[in-house]
């Protein structure tokens, strides 16, 4: 799980906080220049655009689970049969899991991923969590298909998604030429 923080933020701050400018954050942003209306359909059917808000919006989405299972939510969950196979797996196949609605990419253009952008950026600035916090975390917050995870939990599934969501994208601008 470490590793997955660490991928996610690069260095953390002083006792291992979990600082607000973390390295995907950075990268999401910098993706934001890209052509986002780039669209391959052998790839994806969402556009390089698409890939990306969605990215923003599960991030808020993830935080938000974060916050409940730091907040001792729900300590009796337990992981579902889907829980168990992303975390032993640790990734996530193509094409194999719908996206649950709340989650589905508006238009993937700069009027919907800029607002994101900035709401993440202040919601980062904000977040007031250390590693241990994490892993010492009792509760968990469910997820719709994998059932409850805890906040460790949550956060190797953000590294997980974050880099099957950047592969597709990396994809699209391959196969786009």
């Amino acid at each position: 799980m470490s590793r997955s923080v660490y991928r996610l933020w690069g260095p953390l701050g002083t006792n291992g906080r979990l600082h607000g400018s973390p390295s995907f954050a950075d990268e999401l942003a910098q993706r934001c220049n890209g052509d986002l209306n780039l669209c391959v359909a052998a790839v994806s059917k969402w556009s390089f655009g698409q890939q990306l808000e969605h990215l923003y919006l599960s991030t808020h989405y993830v935080l938000d689970r974060l916050e409940e299972a730091m907040a001792g939510q729900h300590p009796k969950g337990r992981r579902g049969f889907w829980g168990y196979g992303l975390l032993a797996g640790g990734f996530m196949p193509r094409g194999v899991f719908p996206t649950i609605p709340p989650l589905v990419p508006k238009s993937g253009t700069l009027d919907h991923i800029v607002p994101l952008r900035e709401s993440l950026a202040k919601r980062l600035e904000q977040l007031a969590w250390d590693l241990h916090q994490v892993k010492a975390a009792t509760g968990r917050s469910r997820h719709p298909r994998m059932k409850y995870l805890s906040a460790s939990e949550w956060l190797f599934f953000a590294d997980i998604h974050h880099r099957h969501h950047l592969a597709i994208i990396r994809d699209i601008l391959k196969a786009a030429g």
